[in-house]
């Protein structure tokens, strides 16, 4: 009986689907894959062998759970497919922010994912057409996200827990004022 292949050898649908989620949040986990991409761990493990992922493990609220990222040939396949200019970093010390960001982007429709701009690609924007704000200080804070729903600019935020009500505040100024957004969505 011939061996079984570690390696993908052509992406599917299902795949591409996670490799564009991973460029735009940074990161995803298993139970994310398999729920929104029908991964299932033999894949991803493919997909690791293939260098277009890599994993670890992390606990996140007391779970032991296995973290996905990009890798070198999952970054250049999105350069190379579908125009990724800009990566969205992930760190692995705010998992938790990061995974609920992930859940609100695949609880969207396809076409308003199509839109997700992350938090690099806003900031570099904001500098962009305002020089003199990174000269002065830059900013304090940024919005993670914006969406575009029917030529309306939202902003998406994934609230930690030790947000203020200030820090919310100067979120949503900084997302009215430099991103034209209408409004913000906490998540």
């Amino acid at each position: 009986m011939p061996r079984k292949s570690t390696k993908v050898k052509v992406l599917t649908n299902r795949d591409t689907n996670i490799l564009k989620q991973l460029s735009k949040t940074g990161l995803s986990n298993a139970q994310q894959a398999k729920k929104y991409c029908t991964l299932s761990i033999e894949r991803l493990g493919k997909l690791e062998t293939s260098g277009y992922i890599k994993t670890t493990s992390h606990i996140v609220r007391g779970q032991n759970t296995l973290i996905i990222q990009l890798d070198k040939v999952g970054k250049e396949w999105c350069r190379q497919e579908i125009g990724t200019k800009s990566f969205c970093v992930a760190q692995t010390n705010h998992l938790t922010h990061d995974l609920k960001l992930t859940e609100a982007y695949y609880n969207l429709p396809e076409s308003v994912q199509e839109t997700w701009r992350h938090e690099g690609e806003l900031i570099q924007d904001i500098y962009e057409k305002n020089p003199l704000l990174k000269e002065n200080g830059g900013l304090k804070t940024c919005t993670d996200a914006t969406v575009q729903v029917n030529g309306e600019i939202i902003a998406i935020e994934s609230v930690g827990l030790s947000y203020t009500s200030s820090i919310i505040e100067l979120k949503q100024e900084i997302a009215t004022q430099y991103l034209g957004c209408s409004r913000m969505e906490c998540v």
